[in-house]
């Protein structure tokens, strides 16, 4: 698939239909030039693209001009192939690197284009850039969350709870393949009413028939529901249509193995169960029965214990403090008298943890309050678990602290609620069980929060709180996962999925994308810092979105993408957090500077090491000269503050639109060339400036996002003039902005 670096795009130019050519016979008539090429024709004189970057002694030597494009366009070997050998150094998949492409919904990996793009692009003298490792986006969501799935009640040899095990080698292709028949004591009598219910399980989920019959008569043909895969209740009401003597299920679909629990067959109005040993407490299988040409169905008494299981679910996330969410935590806002933060060095173990600030000399217990706050709103009845490390200094040593029953922080509810630890200048572990009562949890509302009433104390102090538990007691036939459950679980996936896009890449993917779009931008915590992006931040989610960072945590779902990629990717691996709105305006580039900060946290291990920070930089061009003026200040501010932190700066997705004086966004059809030149300028002035700001040794390089105008049925900025050529492959006034800035002209 080798190609030539021919300057592509002076000949798709439809100006050139208007040169002279030396071999092509001259046209015998005059025309005049069409208006659509007007004051188009000096695109003819510029040169690829990338030929620009040398005359330009700001440019890095290793700055790389890059282009996104999908990875079957270039794979096909066509026009898009060679547009892009010419005129780029660097090629980046749209979506061909990312997550859901590579991984389906069982967890199965296919590496097939990755594998063809890299080498093709090799073969071409292109290197590329990989998007993405780790995103909340276009992930195999389903596959992820089926390995959350609760787990089964562990296997008890010596459960008293028996049930009937029926197991078959395979499914059928019709539901009589299978059958399994109870023997009545006593036949039903034609014209009663019946009623049925039973306790179900299954290996597989499928339809099972209930067919009630008599020997040589009648069979009636009931509803045929779905049998779940753990333990559930099914029923069928019916008027027996004969005397009818047996009882048969037809499980031809199963695949495996089903169980049968708490049988019980009832005439109406009466409560005698007509099925003997329907609980199989007896142990025997007595009046159950198979046909003789089944002979490799089996069924036995199981001892797996189908009764549910007793389990501790946590409310809140975040209870060890090493991350930074603070959802699960509140305080006083009317008082003034505490204040509280998540902060290094103050936990049991000289990690993190929270550190409370009371004033003494309050005049009641309740001015200084702080809470913990439930996931999940909490009822009478229901069994809490409370537990924390706690310790005092100053003032609040040998204070006790009474805890009252609140629904949200400040909806008191009960001046009593999970006792009264007393705090010393020692740590110590505080451990409790509440049935909570509806004094604490009134009927109708619940209680959501513990209030914790800092009492009054001489002077002032500090309190000191880690290691915080708050979880419910539950019961069922499965069992949540643990959040160090899934922890394990997930990271044992991104390991697998990380190592696999590696080995696929063979070392010739240098530079990644190992995070994106991880900042939320807003909800910011008591540095002003914006919070990460998590799944239950309100918003609207698409199917394929899986927020790795909500199991992770906010400081270990970075960190192990970090670690995992430097263990499976080649040696001089470049690893770069990639990020939208970071040249924002209305926030004085606040996104950038959260990100900034988290960077910072991140590396605080002495471990992670993160080399660069991609802008994405998806911009307009503003009519309104005073939102220009504003949008172009922030973005030099942007790169200002990037080039301060010394790492690697790369302009990952730039792309334009068109802003009109009224605010509306303009399609490609509807801009004037001086409209068009406008963007040109724009584009001029992003390169110049960071060329101008970014020293060489930080410079990563530059990528187009959008090589073509859009579509106007494309899902991305769809009908908008984003290219630096348009759907033809002709170049536009863009084109010569980009050269221009990048020859510093």
């Amino acid at each position: 698939m080798k190609h030539t670096n021919k300057i592509f795009g002076t000949m798709l130019m439809a100006v050139a239909v208007f040169t002279s050519c030396a071999d092509m016979d001259p046209l015998e008539y005059a025309y005049e030039k069409p208006s659509s090429i007007e004051g188009m024709e000096y695109l003819a004189n510029y040169g690829a693209l990338k030929d620009y970057k040398s005359s330009n002694s700001n440019v890095a030597p290793n700055f790389k001009l890059g282009a996104a494009l999908a990875a079957g366009d270039y794979n096909a070997d066509g026009i898009w192939t060679r547009l892009a050998n010419a005129n780029f150094d660097e090629l980046v998949a749209g979506n061909e690197m990312k997550m859901a492409s590579c991984v389906n919904d069982k967890g199965e990996m296919d590496f097939g284009t990755v594998e063809t793009f890299v080498n093709n692009a090799e073969e071409n003298g292109m290197t590329v850039y990989g998007h993405t490792l780790a995103w909340h986006a276009q992930q195999p969501a389903k596959w992820l969350n089926s390995l959350l799935a609760d787990k089964p009640v562990p296997i008890d040899p010596n459960a008293s709870n028996n049930f009937l095990k029926i197991t078959v080698p395979n499914a059928g292709d019709v539901s009589y393949a299978w059958q399994i028949y109870y023997v009545l004591p006593t036949p039903l009598v034609k014209g009663k009413t019946y009623h049925l219910t039973m306790r179900v399980k299954s290996a597989n989920v499928f339809k099972m028939g209930f067919w009630p019959y008599k020997d040589g008569g009648a069979t009636q043909y009931l509803a045929d529901p779905e049998v779940p895969t753990s333990w559930g209740t099914l029923s069928w009401d019916f008027q027996a249509s004969d005397d009818l003597e047996q009882l048969q299920w037809a499980i031809g679909f199963l695949n495996g193995t089903i169980c049968f629990d708490d049988i019980v067959l009832i005439e109406d109005g009466s409560e005698e169960n007509l099925v003997a040993n329907g609980n199989f407490d007896e142990e025997a299988t007595s009046g159950w029965r198979k046909n003789s040409w089944h002979g490799s169905l089996t069924f036995e008494v199981g001892k797996e214990g189908a009764g549910p299981a007793t389990y501790m679910v946590s409310l809140i996330d975040n209870g060890d403090m090493e991350g930074d969410d603070a959802k699960n935590f509140a305080k006083k806002e009317n008082s003034g008298s505490i204040v509280y933060e998540i902060t290094d060095g103050v936990g049991k173990d000289g990690g993190r943890g929270v550190k409370i600030a009371s004033k003494g000399g309050q005049a009641d217990a309740w001015e200084s309050q702080f809470w913990i706050v439930s996931n999940e709103v909490l009822n009478a009845g229901d069994k809490v678990h409370v537990a924390f490390d706690y310790r005092a200094d100053g003032g609040c040593v040998g204070t006790s602290v009474d805890t009252q029953a609140h629904f949200g922080p400040g909806e008191y509810q009960h001046w009593s609620c999970a006792g009264s630890p007393k705090f010393t200048d020692a740590w110590q572990t505080y451990d409790k069980v509440v049935v909570l009562d509806t004094s604490m949890a009134p009927d109708g509302k619940g209680m959501k929060s513990i209030a914790f009433n800092m009492s009054p104390n001489a002077a002032d102090g500090n309190y000191y709180i880690d290691n915080v538990v708050l979880e419910i007691e539950k019961s069922g036939n499965s069992i949540p996962l643990t959040p160090e459950e899934k922890k394990e679980v997930l990271t044992g996936a991104m390991d697998t999925w990380i190592a696999g896009m590696m080995e696929a890449c063979g070392g010739k993917v240098k530079g990644w994308d190992v995070v994106n779009e991880a900042i939320s931008g807003g909800n910011p915590d008591g540095e002003g810092v914006y919070a990460l992006q998590h799944g239950d931040d309100g918003g609207e989610h698409a199917a394929t979105d899986f927020f790795w960072q909500d199991y992770l945590g906010d400081l270990d779902y970075v960190r192990t993408a970090v670690r995992l990629a430097r263990e499976y990717g080649p040696e001089d691996i470049q690893l770069f957090i990639n990020d939208y709105n970071l040249e924002s305006d209305w926030d004085q580039n606040g996104k950038l500077k959260s990100l900034i900060k988290w960077i910072e946290r991140w590396e605080a291990d002495g471990v992670t090491k993160i080399d660069g920070i991609g802008t994405q930089m998806h911009i307009s061009c503003y009519a309104n000269p005073a939102t220009q003026e504003s949008k172009k200040k922030a973005i030099e501010n942007m790169f200002r503050l990037m080039a301060a932190t010394g790492k690697l700066v790369r302009v990952s997705e730039l792309d334009m639109g068109y802003v009109n004086a009224e605010g509306a966004s303009l399609k490609t059809t509807e801009l004037t060339q001086e409209q068009h030149k406008e963007m040109a300028e724009l584009y001029k002035f992003v390169i110049e400036k960071y060329l101008e700001i970014i020293p060489a040794n930080q410079q990563y390089g530059i990528t187009q996002w959008c090589i073509t105008d859009s579509q106007e049925n494309s899902g991305w900025r769809g009908g908008e003039p984003v290219g630096l050529w348009d759907l033809n492959f002709n170049r536009k006034h863009a084109y010569a902005g980009f050269a221009d800035g990048l020859a510093g002209k």
